[in-house]
């Protein structure tokens, strides 16, 4: 299908790599006018360069408290007017056992993961940032906010409480036909992904591999989830967590 987001104004967090960049690039291919932001200028500019078409927007921002927010929503809605999506891939992933965990560690992972989603809801439902004939918020989860592994207790603790935070949310915002959903992916491939690979032995890796039974997912199979959610097919899902995981979930 061609055209699923035509002349949607969709805003994109987390942009400069990994599933935030895939789905940036998917969402102009299918007609949207997208707005990237993220900290890294290098990649986010990279990104801005693979977008399609000639009305997309590029702002580097960092989303650490509520006022930066605040900024950067000004900011997108000056220049491209009220949204109509926004997908916030925008988080940090650490691997923490218990023994080494500090407290500065938990706040980090719960600023970016969780603050920032909580802030940017409030933000973006403000008067005139959205289109009132109806927008969607997706919220980055992870199938580790249901599925336990070890030394990732504080960051499945986060992507739990996004989903939480998305139930509470859809139902604050429908009167605002605002619909708000968490995307729960499984182990994708992505450059971050590439990191936590290299330091595993090859039974680990098969260990990870083995469960998902459709295999490892790429970014792509993330971002057409999520543009589906963004699209007008999905106008009566909302408060909803959809796991792109392979089959990981399943277990």
């Amino acid at each position: 299908m061609e055209n699923l987001l035509k002349d949607k104004v969709v805003l994109i967090t987390g942009a400069s790599s990994g599933i935030g960049k895939q789905a940036a690039i998917f969402f102009s291919q299918q007609g949207a006018k997208v707005i990237i932001t993220g900290r890294n200028q290098k990649r986010l500019a990279e990104t801005f360069n693979e977008l399609q078409g000639e009305s997309n927007f590029s702002y580097p921002a960092n989303l650490e408290t509520a006022d930066d927010i605040e900024l950067l929503i000004k900011a997108v809605v000056s220049q491209m007017g009220p949204l109509d999506g926004v997908v916030h891939c925008a988080g940090v992933q650490k691997t923490l056992p218990l023994k080494v965990l500090k407290e500065n560690h938990f706040d980090e992972v719960f600023n970016v993961n969780v603050k920032s989603a909580q802030f940017l809801a409030k933000s973006i439902s403000k008067k005139g940032r959205f289109n009132p004939q109806g927008s969607s918020l997706i919220l980055l989860s992870s199938v580790a906010a249901v599925c336990g592994e070890p030394a990732i207790s504080t960051y499945a603790a986060s992507k739990a409480a996004l989903q939480g935070l998305s139930k509470s949310l859809a139902l604050e915002l429908a009167r605002l036909k605002m619909r708000v959903n968490c995307i729960a992916p499984g182990v994708v491939k992505t450059k971050m992904a590439d990191g936590l690979f290299d330091k595993l032995t090859s039974e680990q890796y098969t260990a990870i591999d083995g469960k998902h039974p459709l295999g490892l997912g790429t970014s792509e199979d993330v971002a057409h989830a999520a543009a589906f959610l963004v699209s007008n097919m999905s106008r009566w899902i909302t408060g909803t967590t959809l796991y792109v995981d392979g089959g990981y979930s399943a277990h």
